[in-house]
This record gives structure tokens, C-alpha cells and sequence, in this order.
């Protein structure tokens, strides 16, 4: 069967629908490419993402029916068998859809072999980011995504950062990652109080709660959200967190939440293990809050800034430095030369900019705030309130008929899963890989021994260092001559040959009293080391960016990662795991400052830039929500002993490593 005719039926195919709809990117580029080498599968993906289009309408049509059931009807009636029926029937209709997909999906794979790819990619199914979707309407994204293009790294560039170091694949890279992370905002800028999010009204419902439930099943919560006058929302926006757990077990599992843009939202949890399993849903910020986030990320995008002190003999003075600073003083340039980061700090009168000897802790500038928005931001009124439940909060887990799957090693590479893992009796077991349990000094003795490890980072990553000083014996600390957790530190075990070593990230990071000459950006530190098969590097970075624009951070992990494919490049034996950030406990100054908001659409770009090179992921996203113990910055020492486990895991995956 010819090109043409292929064309032809793809060009019926598209005359047969009734609907028309605003052409998606991936849409026009199955149009594009229809006359080329292969034209079977993408006129089959053409036709078939019109099919689940339309599939789409139905499940966000039959969604609406739930919705206004629940209106009518009250949240007692969601348990109805029709509403289960109903369901079940698009559930079924979507997997067949799904199954046609395969089909084209394996021409793609059979006619691709010509085919060469970038080094990195973007992938577009990370599961991460679905938690909150994308805007459902897409008439506007040419227009959308030419205004980012040409926006993020014209920012940038008026940092200071140099135009010239941009690759066209990053620029892109850019702008998909600027576009996915778009939150939905209220209709108005300016919302009243009255009118925002009132926790204390909302109740989320476990649906069909009647049925049997086994491991490996999915649970679905749902819940409307309602203002303080008690009227129901028509706009989504709000920042939720959910977990399932089970006390008793200490058992515990993130869930996923999708906004419906509506007032409704939906949280859907996978059921891992058996027993009575309790839902707990928390609203961390009102919609209009995280509005006033964006705003401030927007608008004031430096509200912390750090100082140096300059000295010379018996003259020493201290200026202020950011990464951007308004030139109204004359300026010392810190940019380093071989990454391009910018860094600034004002001139002292009386000193050289070579005079500089460290890197300190500044101070934050206080944030402008229109009318009322600090009420958005009220500690037991709208900041990480529980949710409470309209009925029952909890389900019986029967264990699974089937047999269970046997998990394998676990090696980097692997794309990262939702849930990625559970606890269970304090445990974290992991979804795709078998975790082994490091209990005692001698067993982490024999992961490390003749490992040479260097942790880069802020201080989640030295109470890992911490941590493993602490709990070997034989690993002892040497006095390298720095204060302060900031380091450099080293830990060496001459017996078994271990090297341990912590150093703080570069600029931005708010450590006490730094030497300047040994505060060293990452990609700089990993181009320093050799690799190897007994080399391990541990990476975080998250937190200490929260206040600054997102395009900063989306530059960062682009120089990190060319970094790492530098290491892999010539040894690629080297493992690489980066632990993602952690929520922590909020009040309102750290909210307006170091919100989860803030670390979970950081978390968000940095799945996305370093899921798709070999690496490994320790989810410490998950694994602080999915635990008992109260959020905090710095996770108590259990959480710490099981993102340890799954570090080691990744370096010994069986006993005989």
C-alpha cells in the first residue's frame, strides 16, 4: 500500500469528524510528517488521539455528571451502583482505546531505527507533573510558547547570565518547562478574603467506599472546595497534599491530585498493602495564596539576599551580593567563567573586590504584599490545614488474589513512578526495585567498602554525611581547617578504604560563613572528579532557590546535567543519584519565602531535566508526605535512615556488590 493512499485515508479520516477542535503540537506534527518515511503509524496516532479526544469529552462529561450528583444529590450518593457502573464503563472504553495506541506505537518503534536523538530529552509522560494537569485549552499555545521563547532567556540574560551559552535544545527545553508549569489562577487578581478557601467547610469523600477493595487496586477521593461564606468555588488553584496510611503498620503512601479547574478535585491513591487504610488530605495553600506566590516570584524575584565580608588588615567590610543586583553602587563581578553563573556583591569604599574572604547568610526583604493577601497566609486558618471527611475516612485492603510481583535490582536509569514507593512497619519500599535494609554498621561497612563518595548540596544532604558518620565507627571525621556545616568535610575508614566527602552547592545558599574560595557550583565539582565503578555522587539542590526566578533554576540543572553526561561520557561506570527536595513545616514567614509551592514546581523541573539521563532518584518528595512524622526541612533521623537505604541500594542491589 502506497504513501499517497495512506494520505488519503488519513485525510478521510479527518473529514469524518463532526467536532472540530484546536490542533495540538503533537497533532500538527503528525501532519507534518505524514508524507514522510513513516506515514502508517502517524496517520494511525493522527486519528487515534482524535478518538481519545473525544474519549477525553466522555470521562470529563461523565466526571461532570458525578459533580453535579454531588450537587443534587448530597456526598452520601456518590456510593450509588449506576455512578460505579458508569465509571467502569469509560474505565473499560479508555483501556481499549489505550490498547489501539500500542498498535501504532510499535510501527514507530519497528521504522525508527534511522532515527538519531539528542543526547537528553524531554519526556513527556513524567508522571510528576500530572498531578496538577496542564490547562485544557490549547488555542492559544502557539502564541503561549513564542512568548516564552523569547522570554525566559531574555530574562535571564538581563541577569547577567551570557546569551551566547544557550543551545537552541535548551532553549526549548526552556519553554516547555516554563508552559507545563503554569498553575491555574482565579479569575480575578484580586480576590477577597471572604471569598478564598476556607478548609474548615470542605469535605473530601472516599468514592465507591462500599466496594471490595484489594492491594494493587486504586482508590480515588474527590472533594469540592468551598469559601468562607460557604458558597461553593467554580476555579481550582489550591496547593493540596494527600497521603494514605495506616498507623498501626507505620504504613504510608503519597497520592496524586488532579484539579478539575472547577471547584472539584480528585486524588487518586494506589492501595500497596492490606489492612485498614486511612486517607489524609491536606490544603497547604487557598488558590488565591499560591496566586499571590506566583505574583511575588514574578515581581520580586530576590527577596533573599546574602553578603561577603571584604578584608584587608585592620580594614574589613561587608557588602551585600545576589545574583542580580540594581547597579545604583559600583559592583564586583563574581560571574564564574567557566559555568557563566552570575554573582554580584557591591563594592566596598575602602577594599578591592579581591579583598572578599567569604560567603554569609544576608537577610530576606520584605515582601510586597497588596491589601489583605496576608490573610491567604494564617497558621490553623489556611496554611496546611487537614482536611476532614464527610463520611468515613478509611477503607479495608483485603490482600491481592494474584501472585506478587518479584521487584528486581535496582540500577540507574529507570524513569521515576507514582507512587514511587511506600512505607510499611517503617519501612520505604520502593514500586520498581527491591530495597535492601542496611540495620547495622557492618552492613553499610560492606556497601562502602573502597567507595569513594562525594555529597553536594544544602543541609538535607549533609545529614547524610551526618548520618553516616555517626552510625560507622570506623568512619572518622577529619578537621579540614572549615566551620560549620558548610564544609568542605571529609570522613575516611583507612581500613576498608572509604572516603566520604559533603560540600555545599554553589550560589545561591544560605550558610553561615563561608570561605569564598571553597564555595564551588556543582558542575564545576563534578568536572573535577574522575569517576569510576567505585566512585558514587550524591546531588540535591531545591530549597535555596525558592525565591528566585524559575528560569534560574532551569539554567542550573541544564549546566548540571551537561556536567553529568561529561562524567558519563568518560566513565560511564560512575553512579550518579540525585535526592529530590522534601516538604517541610510552614508558617506564614516561611510561606512567603520557602513555601512547598515553591519546592514542588522546583521538584517538578528537576524530575524533568535529570529523568531522562542515567541516573538514579532518591523520592524524598514522597517519602517525607507519605510519613507519620510531622513535615520538617530537615526530616527526623528515620526518613533520613531509609533515603540512606535506598542511596546504598543503588550501590550494592545485592549482597554479593
Amino acid at each position: 500500500m502506497g504513501v499517497s493512499l495512506y494520505k488519503d485515508k488519513c485525510t478521510e479520516g479527518q473529514r469524518n469528524w463532526e467536532e472540530t477542535t484546536s490542533q495540538s503540537m503533537f497533532e500538527a506534527f503528525t501532519r507534518a510528517k505524514c508524507d514522510q518515511v513513516i506515514p502508517t503509524a502517524l496517520c494511525l496516532l493522527q486519528i487515534i488521539s482524535k478518538l481519545l479526544d473525544v474519549n477525553e469529552k466522555k470521562i470529563i462529561a461523565n466526571r461532570r455528571f458525578i459533580e453535579l450528583k454531588w450537587e443534587r444529590s448530597g456526598p452520601s450518593s456518590m456510593n450509588d451502583q449506576p455512578t460505579k457502573k458508569t465509571v467502569l464503563h469509560f474505565c473499560i472504553q479508555r483501556l481499549l482505546y489505550m490498547f489501539l495506541v500500542l498498535l501504532p506505537i510499535l510501527l514507530l518503534i519497528l521504522n525508527l531505527h534511522h532515527v538519531k536523538f539528542n543526547t537528553y530529552s524531554i519526556s513527556e509522560s513524567g508522571s510528576q507533573l500530572n498531578r496538577y494537569p496542564c490547562p485544557k485549552n490549547h488555542s492559544t499555545i502557539g502564541q503561549d510558547m513564542e512568548m516564552l521563547r523569547n522570554d525566559w532567556t531574555h530574562k535571564l540574560v538581563g541577569y547577567g547570565y551570557q546569551n551566547h551559552r544557550f543551545t537552541p535544545e535548551e532553549r526549548s527545553e526552556g519553554t516547555v518547562l516554563i508552559y507545563m508549569l503554569k498553575w491555574p489562577t482565579p479569575p480575578k487578581s484580586a480576590v477577597p478574603f471572604q471569598k478564598s478557601s476556607d478548609p474548615s467547610r470542605v469535605h473530601f469523600v472516599i468514592l465507591d467506599s462500599r466496594k471490595t477493595f484489594y492491594v494493587g487496586d486504586r482508590l480515588q477521593v474527590m472533594l469540592r472546595m468551598f469559601d468562607f461564606e460557604g458558597n461553593p468555588k467554580q476555579y481550582g488553584g489550591d496547593y493540596l497534599q494527600a497521603r494514605i496510611h495506616t498507623p498501626e503498620l507505620k504504613a504510608g503512601s503519597a497520592g496524586t491530585v488532579i484539579d478539575n479547574q472547577n471547584g472539584f478535585y480528585y486524588i487518586n491513591f494506589t492501595l500497596l498493602w492490606p489492612g485498614k487504610v486511612q486517607v489524609s488530605v491536606t490544603l497547604v495553600h487557598p488558590s488565591e495564596g499560591v496566586q499571590v506566590l506566583q505574583r511575588m516570584r514574578e515581581e520580586q524575584p530576590f527577596r533573599v539576599f546574602l553578603k561577603s565580608t571584604f578584608k584587608y588588615g585592620a580594614i574589613a567590610d561587608a557588602t551585600m551580593c545576589n545574583l542580580f543586583l540594581p547597579q545604583t553602587k559600583p559592583l564586583c563581578n563574581f560571574t564564574d567563567l567557566k559555568t557563566g553563573e552570575p554573582w554580584f556583591c557591591y563594592k566596598p569604599k575602602k577594599l578591592p573586590c579581591s579583598a572578599r574572604v567569604n560567603y554569609d547568610r544576608g537577610g530576606h526583604i520584605k515582601p510586597l504584599l497588596i491589601a489583605d493577601e496576608l490573610k491567604f497566609f494564617q497558621s490553623k486558618v489556611n496554611i496546611k490545614m487537614r482536611l476532614l471527611p464527610n463520611a468515613t475516612d478509611y477503607i479495608t485492603v483485603k490482600p491481592s488474589p494474584m501472585a506478587t510481583a518479584v521487584l528486581g535490582k535496582c540500577i540507574q536509569g529507570k524513569p521515576m513512578t507514582t507512587p514511587s514507593g511506600f512505607y510499611y512497619k517503617n519501612q520505604w519500599m520502593s514500586t520498581t526495585c527491591n530495597i535492601r535494609h542496611f540495620n547495622t554498621p557492618a552492613n553499610v561497612t560492606n556497601c562502602l567498602r573502597g567507595k569513594r563518595i562525594y555529597l553536594i548540596g544544602d543541609s538535607t544532604m549533609y545529614q547524610w554525611f551526618e548520618y553516616l558518620a555517626k552510625f560507622l565507627p570506623g568512619l572518622n571525621t577529619f578537621d579540614l581547617g572549615y566551620s560549620g556545616k558548610a564544609g568542605p568535610l571529609c570522613a575516611l575508614d583507612k581500613e576498608h578504604n572509604i572516603m566520604v566527602e559533603f560540600s555545599v552547592h554553589g550560589p545561591p545558599v544560605q550558610f553561615y560563613n563561608i570561605w569564598s574560595q571553597q564555595l564551588q557550583y556543582i558542575s564545576n565539582k563534578i568536572d573535577e572528579i574522575k569517576g569510576g565503578r567505585n566512585t558514587v555522587i550524591g546531588i540535591t539542590l531545591c530549597v535555596h532557590f525558592a525565591t528566585y526566578p524559575i528560569e534560574v533554576y532551569i539554567w542550573r540543572l541544564q549546566s548540571i546535567r551537561r556536567s553529568i553526561l561529561r562524567l558519563l561520557g568518560r566513565s560511564p561506570d560512575t553512579l550518579v543519584v540525585i535526592k529530590t527536595a522534601n516538604v517541610r513545616a510552614l508558617t506564614q514567614h516561611l510561606s512567603l519565602y520557602q513555601s512547598d509551592w515553591f519546592s514542588y514546581q522546583l521538584d517538578s523541573v528537576l524530575r524533568r531535566i535529570l529523568g531522562g539521563i542515567n541516573v538514579a532518584f532518591v523520592d524524598a518528595w514522597e517519602m517525607t508526605i507519605a510519613h507519620y512524622m510531622p513535615h520538617n526541612i530537615h526530616p527526623h533521623q528515620v526518613i533520613v535512615k531509609n533515603e540512606i537505604d535506598v542511596f546504598l541500594s543503588y550501590m550494592c542491589p545485592s549482597e554479593n556488590n
